[in-house]
């Protein structure tokens, strides 16, 4: 989990980079614009602080906007998200994204999913989560949609001893 955040916080930071040709500076605060995209980030008093960013391509056949952010609060606790969205010429799509969280207490979660939307309208997708709470009980969940087969969703949960418990509606 580490690695994505640090990961997704890289790929931000990138995108603070590239992104500016317009830039704006204030006391905690600093924005960025560019041609294909924007960038902000800032901190606060107390240690807290954050980095969000968006950004778009145009190809010959294609078009792609990703974005993503990172936070950390005063406490200690920590997360990132992104998501790229392509959307092709024949109407076709497809969307990626994930988010990963530490609190302060040691606790995670983590998230990726993807959609697609066929040319001819058809869509599906899929989610999976997991979490672990700070006393080591845990959950994991995926969730998917297909047309032919409507949503199915699947859950495990363990205790904090590992035993596998009833999840939680």
């Amino acid at each position: 989990m580490s690695k994505l955040f640090t990961s997704l916080a890289v790929a931000a930071a990138a995108l603070t980079l590239v992104a500016g040709s317009v830039a704006e500076a204030r006391q905690g605060r600093v924005a960025a614009r560019g041609q294909n995209g924007a960038v902000v980030a800032g901190a606060g008093p107390n240690g807290g602080a954050g980095v969000r960013a968006r950004g778009c391509t145009q190809g010959d056949t294609s078009a792609t906007c990703a974005s993503g952010g990172a936070v950390r609060g005063p406490n200690g606790g920590r997360g990132a998200r992104a998501s790229t969205t392509t959307v092709n010429e024949d109407g076709s799509a497809t969307r990626n994204s994930g988010l990963v969280a530490q609190g302060a207490d040691g606790g995670t979660l983590g998230s990726t999913g993807s959609t697609t939307r066929n040319a001819d309208g058809t869509v599906n997708g899929a989610r999976s989560t997991s979490a672990t709470a700070a006393d080591g009980s845990t959950y994991q969940g995926t969730t998917t949609y297909d047309p032919a087969t409507g949503v199915t969703r699947t859950t495990t949960c363990t205790d904090a001893s590992g035993a596998v418990v009833a999840c939680p509606r």
